[in-house]
C-alpha cells in the first residue's frame, strides 16, 4: 500500500522507526485532506469496504502524528473490539494509549508538547481541541492572527471570525461561558479561539 509513502514526509523524522510498521499494518487507506475548520482528521468505516483514515494535510508534524495516532487506535477498535463501543471510551482511550506511549519515550515530540500528551493519558481528549494545554503546546510556534479569547478580560466584547459578536464570560472547566450579543445565547468558546475584540461602548 502507498500509505507508508504518504504519511513519511509528514511526521516526525524521529518518529519513522516505530511508525512505519504501523503504518503498514493498517489495512485501510490513509489520504490527504484539504484544511478542515472542524476538526483534523476522521475515521470512516463502511461494511465490506476498507476502512478509510483522512488527515489535513496543513498540520504540523507533531499535530499530524498526534492526529494519525488518534485515527488508528479508531481502526484497531473497529476491528479488534466489540461492536457496542463509544466512539472514544475505554476501548478507544486503551487503544490510543497503547499506540501514543512509545512515540512518548523516544524524544519524537518537543518537550512542552510531550508534557501536555503524559498529563492527558490518563483520560485522553476526543480530539486535541479539547484539550487546551496540548493545543497552545501544538501551537506555540504558530504566529497567531490575532488575540486568543483567554488573553481578554472578563466582560470584553468581541467579533468571531464569522462576524458573530459575544460578551465574555466566566471560565468553567475548559472553556468559557460567552453570551451572543444578538440573540442572548450563552456558548461554551474555547479558549484558544483568535477573536476581535470590540471597543467598550
Amino acid at each position: 500500500m502507498k500509505n507508508w509513502a504518504v504519511i513519511a514526509p509528514k511526521v516526525p523524522p524521529a518518529a519513522h522507526p516505530g511508525l512505519e510498521k504501523i503504518v503498514r499494518a493498517y489495512q485501510g487507506q490513509i489520504r490527504l485532506s484539504p484544511p478542515r475548520r472542524s476538526k483534523w482528521g476522521d475515521f470512516r468505516w463502511v461494511a465490506g469496504e476498507p476502512t478509510r483514515i483522512s488527515i489535513n494535510r496543513d498540520l504540523a508534524p507533531e499535530a499530524f502524528l498526534i492526529t494519525l495516532l488518534h485515527e488508528l487506535a479508531h481502526a484497531q477498535v473497529q476491528a479488534w473490539d466489540a461492536r457496542d463501543h463509544l466512539p472514544h471510551g475505554p476501548e478507544w482511550q486503551r487503544r490510543y494509549r497503547d499506540l501514543l506511549r512509545p512515540f512518548l519515550d523516544h524524544d519524537v515530540f518537543s518537550l512542552p508538547v510531550a508534557r501536555a500528551l503524559r498529563r492527558s493519558l490518563g483520560q485522553p481528549k476526543a480530539s486535541c481541541g479539547a484539550d487546551p494545554d496540548l493545543l497552545k503546546a501544538l501551537q506555540a510556534d504558530r504566529p497567531t492572527a490575532g488575540p486568543t479569547l483567554e488573553s481578554l478580560p472578563l466582560g470584553t466584547s468581541f467579533k468571531t471570525r464569522d462576524g458573530r459578536v459575544f460578551r465574555k464570560g466566566t471560565k468553567r472547566r475548559t472553556r468559557f461561558e460567552c453570551v451572543e450579543v444578538s440573540t442572548g445565547r450563552t456558548f461554551a468558546v474555547h479558549p484558544l479561539m483568535e477573536v476581535t475584540p470590540l471597543p467598550t461602548a
